[in-house]
């Protein structure tokens, strides 16, 4: 099993429109690509600061899906919203 977590910040007035094209667009596609679980998160002491994490079978599995040539418009759909954005890539082990 592979996490990929993105942790970034989305600006306050720009929120309901991200939230609603993750719901309708984002979150469909990838889980429909290979990604198991898609799931976005707000932190609690932050007005703007989110988490993502995409759960994936494999470590190749999730390099083909996130390599993807349909997944451009999708990734560039992110981020219009998403800035500050960091990146961890982490493995199962127990």
């Amino acid at each position: 099993m592979v996490k990929v977590v993105f942790q970034y910040n989305v600006p306050k007035e720009k929120q309901a429109e991200y939230l609603r094209i993750t719901q309708d667009t984002i979150k469909p596609f990838w889980e429909a690509k290979g990604c198991q679980s898609y799931s976005v998160w707000q932190e609690a002491d932050s007005e703007t600061g989110f988490v993502k994490e995409m759960l994936f079978e494999s470590g190749p599995g999730m390099k083909e899906t996130m390599s993807l040539k349909e997944s451009e418009p999708v990734k560039e759909t992110f981020f219009k919203f998403a800035v500050d954005v960091s990146r961890k890539i982490i493995t199962k082990k127990v």
